[in-house]
């Protein structure tokens, strides 16, 4: 028998436990792990070529200089590559370029959103600005409307006064001229003159003009009334009750003729315009002075219960030569 060498009976025991158990021969199985072998470092090979073309063609666009791009290239073909190590740059390198991206598109959307919020709030702003210029000017308009109402009412008001005073004086001179008529002589002769009184009544209507001289209501009239220790029987004028401090202001034009504070009138004082006075009583304070000229309205003093007297209120008179009439049959008080 030929001796059969080492290797042959390996080979031999090999094709006989694949045969048993339905398996490939060894020499099938050397020839398709060389060719594995082979398969990838041809794969390896291609793949160092792809990245050396790529490589290059990314070289070859940035620096437009072949030389340069292939002596980039020959260590690469010439080294065995760590592709992985590669893969994991190029992965890290897309990653950092994604997320800035990512943060530049969020830098620019939070701009957007910052712009669109200050033009809402601009809108906002102007919109709350508008509103209230227009809430401004209709309430000025408003005011100039009520403005000018209260004035028209204040006319009607003043037209109506000047109205009921001129129909109160022609009453009072038909009273006194029915007055007259009725003290006429018997057999319907000529009437009678007026009083003096009544006749100093029509000439300080006909010549002055008067305005209530104090807020207030009438406490006592003019003429006769019940004396006491304090009240006199015959009262010369009209007490027109009024808190103390209450402004008192001339019920018409003319002079300060006295200032005094002599006597039961306490702090009073006088004024005149020709033949007619006015005479304004237990003041508390008189801030005028004899001689000054005083235009009707006028604050001249204050309420108060100087001289003899019950209590605070005006003492007013009205007189023609210092003769005095009833101020309610001159104005209404």
């Amino acid at each position: 028998m030929d001796k059969i060498s080492e290797e042959e009976r390996i080979k031999r025991a090999e094709e006989i436990s694949a045969r048993r158990n339905n398996r490939i021969p060894a020499s099938n199985i050397n020839t398709r792990i060389n060719s594995k072998r082979k398969l990838s470092t041809l794969s390896k090979v291609f793949i160092q070529v792809i990245c050396s073309m790529c490589i290059f063609g990314v070289f070859y666009l940035v620096n437009q200089n072949n030389s340069y791009a292939i002596e980039k290239i020959k260590p690469i073909l010439a080294e065995d590559t760590d592709f992985e190590s590669i893969y994991n740059q190029i992965d890290l390198f897309i990653k950092n370029i994604s997320n800035s991206l990512k943060n530049k598109n969020n830098e620019e959307s939070s701009d957007e959103q910052k712009n669109e919020e200050n033009i809402v709030n601009e809108m906002q702003e102007n919109g709350e600005n508008q509103e209230n210029n227009e809430n401004e000017s209709s309430n000025e308009n408003n005011e100039n409307q009520g403005n000018e109402q209260n004035q028209d009412e204040e006319n009607k008001n003043e037209e109506n006064q000047n109205n009921e005073e001129n129909d109160n004086q022609e009453n009072q001179e038909q009273n006194t001229n029915q007055e007259g008529q009725n003290e006429g002589g018997v057999g319907g002769g000529d009437s009678a003159e007026l009083s003096e009184t009544d006749q100093d009544i029509v000439f300080i209507k006909a010549n002055a003009n008067f305005i209530k001289p104090v807020i207030g209501y009438i406490t006592s009239g003019y003429g006769e009334r019940e004396a006491t220790e304090i009240i006199s029987a015959n009262h010369a004028g009209v007490d027109i009750g009024a808190n103390t401090g209450t402004e008192i202001i001339a019920s018409m034009s003319g002079t300060v003729e006295l200032v005094s504070s002599w006597g039961d009138y306490g702090n009073h004082l006088k004024i005149t315009n020709g033949e007619i006075s006015t005479l304004y009583a237990h003041c508390s304070t008189i801030i005028v002075n004899q001689g000054d000229y005083i235009e009707q309205g006028q604050k001249i003093a204050e309420v108060g219960s100087t001289g003899r007297t019950t209590g605070p209120h005006l003492h007013f008179e009205i007189m023609r030569n210092n003769k005095t009439v009833d101020p309610q049959k001159i104005l209404e008080l």
